[in-house]
């Protein structure tokens, strides 16, 4: 409620700035940046000039919604945009946990992107069976992904991932980094595109 207002609040003044023919011309105060490390599965060119890491939660209908506008980011800024994962299971989701642990286990067989998508689109089926049965779907090897799943060995890499977000102030999913420029929520394109053009400016002023 309070992001709708804020966006409310938002597009009004941009409204009252556009019919006065407001002209800023002073510089936008620095951004503060927080360093988050980018290691986990990864989209993207390894040398790309920005790179997102995103704090996420299979079960978190917001993060669900931000996977469809990180897919229009990517597509918009390709080559230049790398977009790292990383796992941030909240307390109240009792199966994202046990899901964030099978995306790394289909990482393991070199679909995790595959299981992520899958996830996303399946919100609703994440208990064990159904985490099994997305591996059937996905053709990973059975057995293979059973015994990770079952074993329990992938969730100290989820629990290393929610630490550092904790680290990083991470509250709540989704959770994004832009060149350690924080992010909060389900936000729209153009916020994304805010950061990645002035990230990609400061670039460009850098290397001239």
């Amino acid at each position: 409620a309070q992001r709708k207002q804020a966006e409310a609040v938002g597009a009004y003044l941009e409204e009252l700035r556009k019919a006065a023919n407001v002209r800023i011309s002073l510089p936008e105060p620095p951004v503060e940046k927080v360093e988050v490390a980018a290691t986990g599965p990864s989209r993207g060119a390894a040398d790309a000039p920005v790179t997102i890491v995103a704090f996420s939660d299979f079960q978190c209908p917001f993060c669900a919604r931000a996977n469809a506008t990180i897919d229009e980011v990517m597509k918009a800024y390709e080559g230049k945009v790398r977009f790292v994962f990383r796992d941030f299971p909240l307390p109240s989701h009792k199966q994202a946990p046990k899901a964030a642990e099978a995306a790394h286990c289909a990482e393991e067989q070199g679909k995790f992107w595959e299981m992520h998508d899958r996830l996303f689109a399946n919100q609703r089926n994440l208990g064990v069976e159904d985490l099994k049965a997305h591996a059937a779907a996905l053709q990973l090897d059975q057995a293979k992904f059973d015994e990770c799943l079952d074993s329990g060995r992938m969730a100290e890499k989820v629990a290393a991932n929610m630490k550092a977000g904790e680290e990083a102030g991470v509250k709540g999913t989704p959770a994004f980094f832009v060149n350690g420029v924080p992010l909060a929520g389900a936000l729209p394109f153009d916020d994304f595109k805010k950061v990645i053009d002035r990230e990609l400016g400061i670039g460009v002023a850098a290397a001239d």
